[in-house]
C-alpha cells in the first residue's frame, strides 16, 4: 500500500499580498497624523475605511470613492493575487523552500 503524503503547516505566515493592499491606507493615514496631527489621522483612518469625514463646522460628509480607492480596491487585488499564488503553488514553493514567515 502506498504511503500518503502530508503537507505539513508552518503555523503563522503572513501573506504579502494581502498585507499590501493595506499600504495605500495607512500611507495616507500617516502622512495626515505627521502633517496635520493626531486628529486629522483619526479623521483619515475613518475616511479610508468608511468614507464619513468629519468637517470643522461638524457636519459629516460620505465619500465612498475615496474608501475604495484607498482601501477597498487594493485589498481585494491583494486578496486575488494572494488566491492565485496560491492556485499557481507559489505559496507551497516558498513553504518547502524554507521562506520562513511569507508567503505570497
Amino acid at each position: 500500500m502506498a504511503k500518503k503524503k502530508y503537507r505539513r503547516r508552518n503555523g503563522f505566515t503572513v501573506p504579502l499580498a494581502v498585507v499590501a493592499g493595506f499600504v495605500p491606507a495607512g500611507l495616507d493615514i500617516g502622512h495626515a497624523a505627521k502633517d496635520y496631527g493626531i486628529l486629522a489621522g483619526l479623521d483619515h483612518l475613518s475616511l479610508c475605511t468608511t468614507g464619513i469625514t468629519t468637517k470643522p463646522d461638524g457636519h459629516t460628509e460620505w465619500h465612498p470613492s475615496y474608501a475604495i480607492q484607498r482601501l477597498w480596491l487594493p485589498l481585494l487585488a491583494g486578496v486575488l493575487v494572494h488566491k492565485l499564488a496560491s492556485k499557481l503553488g507559489v505559496n507551497r514553493m516558498l513553504g518547502q523552500v524554507g521562506v520562513p514567515f511569507l508567503r505570497v
